[in-house]
C-alpha cells in the first residue's frame, strides 16, 4: 500500500514538470512572434552645388515666315491655266495663272490706235496754230482765232497724253493676266483650276506664298520680366547697348532641347493693356524647312551666365503647393522645403530661393521619403547623378537600424505579464 502511494506521487510530479516546460516553451516562442518594426527607409541624398548656368527665360511662342504674300486676281476674266500645284516651291516670277488675255490685248490695241488718232489730231491743230498766227501778223485774222488756234493745240496734246496713259493702264490690265510669284517661297494648297471667273466682285485670292528661308519666333514677354531685364540692360535694347545681338534658342514638340540657333530682331514699342505683355520677334535662319511656318515652339532667351544653386530634375517636386524638395535633417527626418525654381538646364534645375547650400537633398527613393519620417540616407555626389554613374556611398549619419534580435525571455515568477500554461488532467493510474 504504502509501494502504491510513492508511486503516485512520483508521477503527479513528473507530469507537473512536464507542463511547467511546456509553459515556458510555450511563453517564449509568443513572445519571439511579436511585433518588430521595419528599419528606416533608405534615400539616397546630396548637396546642392552652385554652378554657372546660363541666365535664361523659357517661353512658349509661334512661328510665322520671314515673307507671306496673298496672290490675288488683280483683274477681272476666267482662268485659262494653273502652272503648279499647291506645296510647291517656286521662285520670284514664276508663273502661278493665266487669265484668258484676248480681251485685254484688244484693249491694248484699241488704245494704241487712240494714241494715233490723237497723234494727227495735235498735227492738225499746230498747223492750223501756225496758219492762223500768219494771217494775225498780215492783220488777215482776228486775235480770237488766235487764241481759239492755241487753245486747240493745247487740247489735242493733252488728248494725246491721256491715249498714251490709258495704253500704258491696258498694257498693265494685260501684264496682270499673267499671275506670278511675287516672292521666293512655298505655295499653299490652291483650290482653283481652270475655267473659273475670278475678279468679278473682289480680288480673287489665288494662291499664298509664304518665305520660309529664315523664321521669325513670336513670343511675349510679361511686364515684370521685362523690367527687370530692362533695368540690367540699362532700359536700352540689345544692339542699343553695345551688347551683340540676344541669342534666342528654339526647339520644336518632337525636339530635345533647343537644337535651333537665332538672334533677338525686335519688339513691339508697347505693353499690350490687356494681357500685360510685350510681344517679341527672333529670326532662325530656316535652309532646310525644318522649321514650319505656324508651329508653336519652346523658345528660350539667353541674358548670359550667372551662379545659382542647381538640382537634379529628379529631386524638385510639385504639389498643390508649389515646388518644394524633401530635406533630411541632422536627425535623419525628412522635412518639405518649398523653393522657387529658375529655368531647366539639361538635367538640372536651377532653385532660386529655399536652400542655402548646406542641406541634404532626397534625390532617390522618394516614395519612401515621407515628410515627418525617419530615414537611413546614403550620400551621393550630385556630378554622379548627372553623368548617371551614381556610386555607392557610405551611410549619413546613423547607419541604418538592423532588425533587433531578441534574447529568449524567460517568465519571471509572480509577473502580471507571464504566460502561463494551464497542466492538463493528470492520466489515471494504471490498476495494475
Amino acid at each position: 500500500m504504502g509501494h502504491h502511494g510513492v508511486g503516485r506521487g512520483r508521477l503527479w510530479s513528473l507530469v507537473l514538470g512536464a507542463g511547467l516546460a511546456l509553459a515556458i516553451v510555450g511563453g517564449c516562442k509568443e513572445q519571439k512572434g511579436g511585433y518588430t518594426p521595419p528599419p528606416p527607409a533608405e534615400v539616397t541624398v546630396t548637396i546642392p552645388q552652385k554652378r554657372e548656368v546660363t541666365n535664361a527665360l523659357e517661353f512658349t511662342g509661334f512661328t510665322r515666315g520671314v515673307a507671306s504674300v496673298e496672290v490675288r486676281a488683280r483683274v477681272k476674266g476666267y482662268i485659262e491655266k494653273r502652272f503648279v500645284e499647291g506645296g510647291q516651291r517656286v521662285k520670284t516670277g514664276d508663273v502661278l495663272y493665266t487669265i484668258d488675255p484676248r480681251e485685254f490685248q484688244a484693249a491694248v490695241n484699241q488704245a494704241q490706235a487712240m494714241i494715233a488718232a490723237q497723234e494727227a489730231q495735235l498735227k492738225l491743230a499746230e498747223v492750223t496754230l501756225n496758219r492762223v498766227r500768219e494771217a494775225v501778223n498780215k492783220e488777215a485774222a482776228a486775235h480770237l482765232e488766235l487764241d481759239k488756234a492755241q487753245a486747240d493745240r493745247d487740247a489735242a496734246e493733252a488728248q494725246l497724253d491721256l491715249a498714251k496713259a490709258q495704253l500704258v493702264q491696258r498694257k498693265l490690265d494685260l501684264e496682270f493676266t499673267r499671275v506670278v510669284s511675287p516672292i521666293d517661297g512655298r505655295l499653299g494648297i490652291q483650290t482653283l483650276d481652270a475655267g473659273n471667273l475670278v475678279g468679278a466682285s473682289e480680288p480673287t485670292l489665288l494662291a499664298t506664298v509664304i518665305d520660309d528661308s529664315k523664321i521669325y519666333a513670336r513670343y511675349s514677354i510679361d511686364e515684370q520680366q521685362l523690367l527687370s531685364i530692362r533695368a540690367e540692360a540699362a532700359y536700352k535694347r540689345p544692339g542699343e547697348d553695345g551688347r551683340d545681338g540676344l541669342t534666342v534658342l528654339l526647339g520644336l514638340a518632337n525636339e530635345p532641347g533647343y537644337p535651333h540657333v537665332g538672334r533677338f530682331y525686335k519688339a513691339d514699342n508697347t505693353v499690350d493693356s490687356k494681357t500685360g505683355t510685350l510681344g517679341v520677334d527672333s529670326i532662325f535662319d530656316n535652309p532646310d524647312g525644318v522649321i514650319l511656318p505656324g508651329a508653336y515652339v519652346r523658345v528660350k532667351a539667353i541674358f548670359g551666365k550667372t551662379e545659382a544653386f542647381v538640382l537634379p530634375d529628379v529631386a524638385v517636386n510639385a504639389d498643390q503647393l508649389g515646388r518644394y524638395v524633401l530635406v533630411v535633417n541632422d536627425k535623419n527626418v525628412v522635412e518639405r522645403r518649398a523653393v522657387r525654381v529658375g529655368a531647366s538646364e539639361g538635367r538640372l534645375t536651377r532653385i532660386i530661393e529655399g536652400i542655402d547650400g548646406s542641406e541634404h537633398i532626397v534625390v532617390n527613393g522618394l516614395q519612401r521619403a515621407r515628410p515627418g519620417s525617419t530615414v537611413a540616407p546614403k550620400m551621393v555626389d550630385e556630378s554622379t547623378l548627372i553623368d548617371g554613374d551614381a556610386k555607392a556611398a557610405k551611410p549619413e549619419g546613423a547607419s541604418p537600424a538592423k532588425a533587433e534580435t531578441k534574447p529568449d525571455v524567460k517568465p519571471a515568477s509572480g509577473s502580471g505579464g507571464e504566460s502561463k500554461t494551464e497542466p492538463k488532467d493528470p492520466p489515471k493510474p494504471d490498476p495494475k
